[in-house]
C-alpha cells in the first residue's frame, strides 16, 4: 500500500530532513513512526501526501508513483488518504459540520448521505453538539478532533496523522486512538507519527523510529 525505496528529502545542501529512507507498510497495516521533534516525521508524511517531493528516490501509494504522476493527478491521488495535519487547516468560516462534510462535497457524495454520515461521525469525536460553530470558538483540543472527523468521515484507503493526540488529555487520546483503530479494523492502512511513549505502549503496533532523517528502529 505504501512503499518508500531509498528516500532522501534535502532542504538546503547540509540540510537533509530524511537520508535514505526505505519504508514498507502493507494494506491494513497500522505503523507508529516515532522520533523526537525534527527527526523527519512531519516531512515523510508530507512527501506520502504529495505535498512535497523527494530529491532523491521513489515513493509508491496505493500503487501510484507519487514521483512521477502529473500535478492534475494529485487530487485523484490524495481522494483516497485521508491526513490529520499538526495544524489541522480548518476552514474559519465554515461551521464544524461543513469542515468535516467538505471532503464528502468534492467526491459528489449525496446530500442526505452527508449529512447522516458527517453527524455520525461529529457524535463520535464528542463534538455532536458543537457542529453549527466555527472552528474559532473551539478549544485547541476540539479542532483537533475536527480534524481527525474529516479525515475519517470518508472511509479512506489511507489515513495520515501528524501528532493526532498531542492537544487531546488522556481521556480523549484513547478514544481518539480507538477510532484510528476502528478505521484499521475496517480496512484502512493507519500511519501515525507520534512522540508519546504512551500511546504506543497502550496500543501495541509497529513501530518505525526516525532520527535525523534516518530509520533507526523497526520493531513490531
Amino acid at each position: 500500500m505504501l512503499q518508500m525505496f531509498h528516500v532522501t528529502k534535502q532542504y538546503t545542501r547540509d540540510a537533509r530532513a530524511l537520508d535514505d529512507v526505505s519504508l514498507r507498510l502493507d494494506k491494513a497495516e497500522f505503523v507508529f513512526l516515532a522520533g523526537p521533534s525534527g527527526a523527519g516525521k512531519s516531512t515523510l508524511l508530507k512527501l506520502l501526501f504529495a505535498a512535497e517531493q523527494p530529491t532523491k528516490g521513489q515513493i509508491i501509494v496505493g500503487g501510484l508513483n507519487v514521483h512521477r504522476i502529473r500535478r492534475a493527478s494529485v487530487p485523484f491521488l490524495r481522494r483516497n488518504i485521508g491526513v490529520v495535519f499538526q495544524d489541522f487547516k480548518l476552514l474559519p468560516r465554515r461551521s464544524v459540520f461543513d469542515n468535516v462534510a467538505f471532503s464528502l462535497e468534492v467526491l459528489g457524495t449525496p446530500t442526505r448521505d452527508i449529512r447522516l454520515r458527517v453527524t455520525r461521525m461529529l457524535r463520535l469525536v464528542g463534538l455532536g453538539d458543537k457542529m453549527h460553530l466555527v472552528p474559532t470558538r473551539l478549544s485547541g483540543g476540539e479542532q483537533q478532533r475536527v480534524a481527525i472527523a474529516r479525515a475519517l468521515v470518508n472511509e479512506p484507503q489511507v489515513l495520515l496523522a501528524d501528532e493526532p493526540t498531542g492537544n487531546l488529555d488522556p481521556e480523549r487520546t484513547f478514544a481518539i486512538m480507538r477510532l484510528l483503530e476502528d478505521a484499521n479494523t475496517r480496512g484502512t492502512t493507519v500511519l501515525v507519527a507520534t512522540h508519546d511513549p504512551l500511546v504506543m505502549q497502550a496500543f501495541k503496533k509497529r513501530v518505525v523510529t526516525l532520527r535525523d532523517g534516518r530509520v533507526v528502529g523497526d520493531t513490531g
